[in-house]
């Protein structure tokens, strides 16, 4: 039941299903009606609106912005890939984390680029200024992270972020997939540095995966700059309609997210015992955990038999979506039997 992954998209949809981060239950019914009535006043003879003008407003009164500030897209995957274009090819080089998202590495394939690799253990603190000063000594082309890291969970502080924005000429890109978990954002020091882009999505926290709904967010100037060369009609005229729903209905997701956050605690306490070899649970930002073991295909095997899928990572390490109280009460017992069966 586990996924060994370069990047693959999630293909087993039956058990328990905590290998793709996405949301733990779909929206409520109410929010789903409310969508499945506007469709019916869809023009579906007509080209969807181009600049997705009240899709980016309704997200700008989310986020505190401006709309000028905001390109909409076919997911955030749809506006890396467009900022890795513009900035990579031929003997250009992105700078990322090891280990990160595994579609940047789809992505500089795609235009021959060479991604080079910060290696970050989930144990260590991160060292900024040895960050900055190798990136600077091989003269990268883009700056890419996730904050929330994906699949660590770990995060960089503000206060670091800023000091690798302003350290760079090149575009800088914090891809905050994950942003809603965590306590902080750069989307309010995007006006600072004109270099400085972040990314964010509504398949995680507001649980639209299956529409595909994510946002480049900058400053005015870049995005000006940029807004010219995105793809007419990227966003279908659903997607738009159900995302403008769901951010107008904020709340009550966002109080679904809180509760993700306190089930995330739980766990996290109940896995603060697992910290040897055999089995190590890290603390997380973001809605899942990050996990290594030395018997990793034992685990694998108990988590199978209870028909749970995880992420399986093709080294020691996994990674485990946060759920449902009672799927996670099935994630704990697991790693228990696990603990109890190996140590």
């Amino acid at each position: 039941m586990s996924e060994k992954i370069g990047y693959q998209a999630v293909k087993e949809r039956e058990g328990i299903i905590l290998n793709a981060n996405e949301s733990s239950e779909n929206l409520p019914r109410t929010l789903r009606r409310q969508i499945a009535d506007a469709l019916m006043n869809i023009d579906f003879h007509r080209y969807p609106q181009d600049e997705a003008t009240m899709l980016c407003e309704a997200y700008a009164r989310y986020i505190h912005a401006d709309s000028s500030q905001i390109i909409a897209g076919n997911g955030s995957d749809e506006m890396l890939g467009l900022m890795i274009a513009l900035y990579i090819g031929e003997g250009k080089k992105l700078y990322t984390l090891s280990p990160d998202f595994s579609m940047y590495d789809y992505y500089v394939g795609m235009h021959n680029g060479t991604v080079v690799r910060y290696p970050r253990k989930a144990e260590e603190t991160f060292d900024t200024e040895d960050f900055i000063a190798k990136g600077k000594a091989e003269k990268v082309d883009l700056v890419l992270f996730s904050n929330p890291n994906n699949p660590t969970g770990q995060i960089i502080k503000k206060k670091d972020l800023c000091r690798i924005a302003a350290a760079f000429d090149c575009p800088v890109i914090i891809d905050e997939a994950y942003g809603e978990f965590a306590d902080d954002t750069m989307i309010d020091q995007l006006d600072r540095y004109e270099n400085l882009f972040v990314t964010r999505t509504l398949s995680k926290a507001f649980a639209l995966a299956a529409v595909r709904c994510g946002f480049l967010i900058g400053n005015k100037a870049a995005m000006k700059k940029i807004r010219s060369c995105k793809v007419p009609y990227n966003v279908n005229t659903m997607t738009q309609c159900a995302a403008q729903i769901v951010l107008s209905n904020r709340d009550e997701l966002l109080k679904r997210r809180d509760e993700i956050i306190q089930e995330r605690s739980r766990m996290e306490q109940s896995c603060a015992r697992y910290d040897t070899d055999l089995l190590r649970i890290y603390p997380s930002h973001a809605n899942f955990f990050y996990g290594r073991s030395s018997r990793k295909e034992e685990l694998l095997k108990l988590f199978e038999k209870q028909n749970i899928v995880i992420r399986n990572y093709a080294d020691d390490s996994f990674r485990i979506t946060i759920g449902t109280k009672e799927e996670n009460d099935q994630v704990l017992a697991v790693l228990q039997s696990f603990e109890e069966e190996y140590r």
